[in-house]
């Protein structure tokens, strides 16, 4: 049993190693589950026929490989065809034991994700959640409405006292009664109910004012219909692309810069279809490069021209994630304005 134990802790080392060394030197090119500038690597033991010196000569030198006379050059010429010629890089600096633990890392990401498959499926329907960031922007304090409440209360209570204590001084049978209006004039027109009632409008006045005052100008759940259906979940998210790749200005100067077609067809020129919406969403990319008009992106976060903001500043020198400001934008299908960006919010920082 305690060998056992031994040598999953190993393996399970071993892998975490292979995932570090699959992030620095394949993850810009390849996923284990998806296509992206190469081939998915899900499968890549079975299609290489399970014969790892076999993929280990390939990785070290591609084009040595597919022009030489080896067990799967074939397979490997094939492959270089298949996607368009592109040179994979040699990595002649990795060891054998290395490429060995990238291999065993792919592998069990393939059989985490085949355990994964069944739970699939219960993960849409997350846009709604944007739309109610918002609401809280107009609900008035519940200090207010206490007090509101209470000042109600006292007013109640004032004219019921009055209307009992007039029950007991109530004249002889014999006496017309008065209307209930004659009862209750005395209270409702007094000088102590008047002010009661000019004192609960007057509060209730002010608190809904204030309220509505304090959201002007802000947007705080703002999510605009995009030109393209780009979703940040997938690009920030699972593919891990830093935000700085696209929004390149984020480091050197006060806008972070929308992004323009040639930073998307870095990528696209190899990807043309995509795992959701296949050609219709990256078709819209294409015809922008080759018509050289811009796809005009719809803003989402604007301050108001009072405000100086400079994202170099906060980002470059005080260090400031981008999920501080935009919230966890690797979990978001379509961005949202995640915070108020009010004076207030800036300052609390």
């Amino acid at each position: 049993m305690r060998i056992r134990l031994l040598i999953a802790a190993l393996t399970w080392a071993w892998a975490q190693d292979g995932k570090a060394l699959f992030q620095a030197n394949c993850a810009s090119c390849h996923a284990v589950n998806r296509r992206v500038v190469g081939p998915a690597l899900k499968g890549v033991h079975e299609r290489w026929g399970n014969d790892e010196a076999e993929i280990i000569k390939f990785v070290h030198n591609s084009q040595a490989y597919i022009n030489g006379n080896f067990k799967n050059s074939a397979y490997a010429k094939k492959l270089y065809e298949e996607y368009n010629k592109s040179v994979m890089t040699a990595f002649t600096g990795l060891s054998d034991g290395e490429i060995k633990a990238i291999l065993d890392y792919i592998k069990a990401e393939t059989e985490a994700l085949a355990k994964a498959a069944p739970a699939e499926g219960a993960s849409a329907a997350a846009g709604g959640a944007a739309t109610a960031a918002g609401e809280g922007a107009g609900q008035v304090s519940p200090i207010l409405w206490v007090l509101v409440i209470a000042l109600g209360a006292i007013a109640a209570a004032l004219l019921v006292a009055t209307l009992a204590l007039m029950r007991l001084l109530r004249p002889e049978p014999e006496t017309p009664q008065p209307s209930l209006w004659d009862r209750v004039r005395p209270v409702v027109t007094s000088k102590r109910f008047l002010a009661v009632v000019v004192l609960v409008a007057f509060l209730w006045w002010v608190s809904v004012t204030t309220v509505k005052a304090r959201s002007v100008g802000l947007h705080k759940g703002y999510q605009p219909v995009q030109p393209i259906a780009f979703s940040h979940k997938l690009h920030a998210g699972q593919y891990k692309i830093a935000c700085q790749y696209c929004h390149v200005g984020v480091e050197k100067g006060k806008s972070a810069t929308i992004p323009s077609t040639n930073i998307c067809m870095n990528c696209h020129t190899y990807i043309q279809e995509g795992s959701q919406y296949g050609k219709k969403e990256i078709a819209k990319i294409l015809e922008s490069w080759e018509s050289g008009k811009p796809i005009e992106w719809v803003r989402i976060h604007n301050l108001p021209d009072l405000v100086y903001f400079n994202h170099a500043q906060h980002v470059k020198v005080g260090g400031i994630a981008c999920q501080t400001c935009h919230g966890p934008v690797e979990e978001m299908e379509e961005v949202y304005q995640y915070s108020d960006l009010s004076m207030g919010w800036c300052i609390n920082c």
